[in-house]
């Protein structure tokens, strides 16, 4: 056995999947002024009277508290009354494009597309992009792992890297984005049956209180 080549597979399969970790995180973080964002956050939320202000103010206020113009003021609204407002907003500006967004009488409601509306449809999404991932990233740095496989002395890996890891790296990316968009938006939905169901809680107490 060439324990060469085990350790190599070993230490890419190591390899690909911290980097999935490092890559999900940043894809699902926000660099910004901290500082800076919570003072306008503060002075926009608390501080303003958003009843005097005009429509294009005020969605241009929700939208800079988003750092995005993708999404409008009223999604961001509904999306700040969750709970953990921060990340269900990450989750929403990540996910946006796998809902249907309904308003009946006033309500505001996130409700999957039907191709992502069954559990399972959703599991095996993420089962297939994550292995699709895996298998890209690997292809991608294959030179490195399986020169001997692949016919290639040291010196002459680096020159089929300048193909393989842009190209194969590419589309390993954009699976694991899919991959992120479909575990962030469960994630949101999680949060939003949790919104209701404090909701009818909270409800229930209020009404057992007033019989009493």
């Amino acid at each position: 056995m060439d324990w060469g080549l085990v350790a190599r597979i070993l230490l890419a399969i190591v390899g690909i999947f911290t980097a999935a970790k490092v890559l999900y995180d940043i894809r699902i973080g926000k660099k910004s002024n901290l500082r800076e964002e919570y003072k306008f956050a503060k002075e926009f939320l608390d501080d303003t009277d958003k009843s005097k202000l005009h429509p294009f103010t005020l969605g241009k206020g929700y939208q800079a508290i988003a750092g995005t113009d993708a999404v409008n003021a009223k999604e961001i609204e509904y999306i700040l009354s969750l709970e953990n407002p921060i990340q269900c907003l990450k989750d929403f500006i990540l996910s946006k494009q796998l809902f249907e967004r309904l308003e009946t009488e006033g309500d505001f409601n996130l409700v999957f597309k039907k191709k992502y509306q069954s559990s399972f449809s959703r599991w095996w999404r993420k089962k297939l992009y994550f292995s699709l991932y895996f298998a890209l990233a690997f292809t991608a740095i294959s030179p490195v792992i399986l020169p001997k496989a692949l016919g290639l002395e040291f010196v002459d890996i680096f020159l089929p890297l300048f193909f393989t890891v842009p190209c194969f790296g590419f589309y390993a990316w954009m699976a694991l984005e899919v991959f992120g968009k479909l575990n962030r938006a469960e994630h949101l939905a999680s949060s939003q049956k949790q919104y209701y169901q404090r909701i009818v809680f909270d409800t229930s107490r209020f009404e057992q209180g007033n019989a009493t």
